[in-house]
């Protein structure tokens, strides 16, 4: 399972120990030796391994990075695909949100499982042009029922 890990957890003025570092962040000492594979650098001449915060940090920085998808406006991520899909446009409802907030309900055109996509206001004129939306008003007990 991927984790988005806060590049902010670590200070870039100290130097981390693969347990500090698997500590810090929430996971195995076998996960840091494996960023460690991935090209985190390290101090190899000295004993125990020092991780230098800078680079600690530009790593996850960077790991955070390639895991986004951009999605095209004609675009939902799917979570069970895990990459952005056009959505079942046969069922697609739209919601309004407070302040400003727009929500699309729909179903993904490949694996049927249920997705949304939150959106500003100001977007609402061209998400509409690709998207062929049906409008509720949304209340806090709303729940989208494909």
């Amino acid at each position: 399972m991927k984790r988005n890990h806060n590049h902010n957890k670590c200070k870039i003025h100290r130097s981390y120990t693969v347990q500090e570092v698997a500590e810090l962040y929430g996971v195995h000492k076998r996960t840091v030796r494996n960023w460690i594979k991935k090209g985190l650098p390290i101090f190899d001449d000295i004993r125990p391994l020092l991780i230098l915060g800078t680079d600690l940090k530009i790593f996850i920085r960077k790991q955070r990075k390639g895991n986004k998808f951009k999605c095209k406006l004609s675009e939902i991520y799917c979570f069970r695909c895990r990459i952005p899909r056009k959505p079942d446009l046969q069922k697609i409802k739209f919601s309004q949100q407070p302040s400003g907030i727009g929500r699309v309900f729909a179903m993904c055109s490949v694996c049927d499982s249920k997705v949304n996509k939150y959106f500003s206001w100001r977007r609402l004129d061209a998400i509409q042009r690709e998207l062929f939306m049906e409008s509720t008003v949304s209340t806090k007990t709303h729940k989208y029922e494909g």
